[in-house]
């Protein structure tokens, strides 16, 4: 690293938002978490510090400071060193009080801790590591997605904070915009939020719970948004509950969710000017490329369930829109890497259940089914674009072995083999990652209607494994010759937020589209390794008081007995039917 603390900023207007930091950070204080809120925390570092979008030589800093003016940034090897690198940054209103910093010039494959201080106060210490340079040492990445703030605690992101691991993927919808459907905890604003400031507060709201604080203190992020992040089933011209006659316009909707976006969770992007192409990729060593899609905005037309969308299976159909499609199939067909994790926010494989109870479905996934053509499909996913798939796999294919899809969205967690090609071969392996707190695709339903679901999810070709109950996260082991797949359950309501082993699958490079079914392997995917290189501690915040003061274990119990008793009535419905037929 350069001696004089290299670093760069970047603000934005009021329709682009301030991208870059660099610096890594951890945290020395307890009680520095501040309080929560309708984003009324006027504190300095109320929100803690975070990392993003980590390089080899370089990283994202960030944090918030009201009315500090300006901040001095220090970054260095550990907690009771000098610092190696330090600057200063302005804080600006116009950003949200938020600043990025890139600190550039960084060792590889290194961990750092940062902080800022403003005058007389000093922010929580983060911890933050660069990706390799060179070689195939092996890497461990959680991948998180679907934190409704209103329906749960953050109790996946506490055990993922506590989990060592070098990266942590967040693969869309971080805030959701909807009007707090939960009953767990109020959303600030209390509408569904369409200005700036309404997303601002969102984000203001959701970083100020203390397990989302520890999770960024401890872990570089990088995110790439989906639809609840703007609007429900956005596409690039609209979205499915969006009226230009109650929300205004749809583009400037879309700006304030991107600047606000950026704002919170800084992205190395590719135009510092348009935070709405969001798309981009990373190399970590000789090891991999980790393609970050964007599936939700910058080439997706109208799901085909809605009007005035051209039908599902028209071969002009667009998902990833041309710049995105040319520059996505050419990272895929790159194979100086042994591998390509290819992220996308929706599932790839296909989800659609050929049954005639098609309608029955529309409020078992998160974004609606449909029946189209005698199936019922989730148009929102990769389903809805046939053909824009169809090119993908054969990119995939094109590549050969070597392509993990990685993906959230339906608030389930599944191993797929596939997708496939023409021929019905699977091109690569599909690892999708359970919701954090949003309801799963399951609990949805009564339990005797639950079961019904598992069967009918047992019927989809290349699923080898499906839980659709649980809240959790996935834990990603990369080495050169495989790639290990861990799901954890966690339950909302645990004090404690102990991760549950739920799930273990391998896939090896050189069985393009298999997965292999793994003996449970504890919490070793969690716990530190050896010969990975030093992690300095850091402390982090207590977990959120209401998360561990047991009413909200009463209310978790309240909610389930009041499942069980749809769910004896609806069987006790089911019987009566059945004596009306016989007689």
């Amino acid at each position: 690293m350069s001696s004089d603390g290299t670093a760069k900023e970047r603000t934005t207007t009021d329709s682009t938002t301030d991208s870059t930091t660099d610096s890594t950070t951890e945290s020395t204080s307890r009680g520095a978490a501040g309080r929560e809120g309708g984003g009324g925390v006027d504190a300095p570092f109320a929100q803690g510090v975070a990392s993003f979008d980590p390089t080899a030589d370089s990283v994202l800093l960030w944090t918030r400071a009201p009315v500090a003016g300006r901040l001095r940034w220090c970054l260095g090897p550990g907690p009771d060193g000098p610092p190696v690198a330090t600057g200063e940054v302005d804080v600006r209103a116009g950003d949200d009080n938020c600043v990025t910093v890139a600190v550039d010039g960084l060792d590889p494959a290194t961990s750092y801790v940062y902080w800022f201080e403003a005058g007389a106060i000093r922010s929580p210490t983060g911890r933050t590591r660069t990706l390799p340079a060179t070689g195939t040492d092996p890497i461990r990445i959680a991948v998180v997605c679907c934190g409704d703030y209103s329906r749960g605690h953050f109790a996946a992101y506490r055990a993922v904070a506590e989990a060592d691991v070098d990266l942590v993927l967040h693969v869309g919808d971080y805030i959701y915009e909807t009007a707090g459907k939960g009953d767990v905890r109020p959303t600030g604003p209390d509408h569904e939020i369409v200005t700036l400031d309404d997303y601002r507060t969102r984000y203001a709201q959701a970083r100020a719970d203390t397990d989302l604080i520890a999770l960024h203190q401890r872990h570089p992020m990088v995110a790439i948004w989906d639809d609840h992040d703007i609007a429900d089933n956005a596409w690039r011209d609209g979205a499915k509950a969006h009226d230009p006659n109650v929300h205004g316009s749809w583009y400037v909707r879309l700006g304030a969710a991107a600047q606000a976006h950026q704002e919170w969770l800084p992205a190395r992007l590719r135009d510092p000017d348009d935070p709405v192409t969001v798309y981009r990729s990373f190399t970590v060593g000789d090891l991999a490329e980790v393609v970050m899609l964007d599936t939700r905005i910058a080439g997706r037309d109208q799901q085909a369930d809605e009007e005035p969308a051209l039908p599902a299976g028209d071969p002009g159909r667009s998902l990833l829109g041309d710049d995105q499609r040319a520059w996505a199939h050419a990272r895929l067909r790159d194979t100086s890497r042994p591998w390509c994790l290819l992220v996308t926010q929706v599932v790839l494989n296909r989800m659609a259940l050929p049954v005639e109870t098609g309608a029955r479905l529309a409020d078992l996934a998160p974004s609606g089914y449909a029946v189209i053509d005698g199936e019922a499909m989730c148009t929102d996913e990769w389903d809805g674009y046939p053909a824009e798939r169809a090119a993908l796999v054969r990119a995939i294919a094109d590549r050969g072995p070597g392509v993990v899809v990685l993906s959230g969205d339906v608030h389930s967690a599944w191993a797929f083999e596939g997708p496939c090609d023409a021929a019905g071969r699977p091109v690569a392996v599909e690892l999708t990652a359970p919701c954090v707190t949003a309801t799963p695709m399951a609990r949805h339903l009564p339990r005797g209607w639950r079961r019904l679901l598992d069967r009918l999810a047992e019927r989809l070709p290349e699923a080898r494994w499906f839980d659709l109950e649980n809240h959790g996260f996935l834990v990603v082991e990369l080495d050169a010759g495989r790639a290990d797949a861990h799901w954890y359950r966690v339950d909302t309501e645990d004090p404690e937020a102990v991760p549950h082993h739920m799930a273990s699958w391998r896939h090896r490079r050189d069985r393009t589209g298999r997965l292999q079914r793994l003996d449970n392997p504890g919490d070793r995917p969690l716990a530190p390794r050896v010969g990975a290189g030093e992690r300095p501690g850091v402390a982090v915040p207590d977990r959120p008081p209401e998360a561990v003061s047991g009413r909200a274990r009463s209310r978790l119990r309240r909610r389930r007995l009041a499942l069980a008793a749809l769910g004896a009535a609806a069987a006790g419905v089911a019987v009566l039917r059945r004596r009306n037929r016989v007689r």
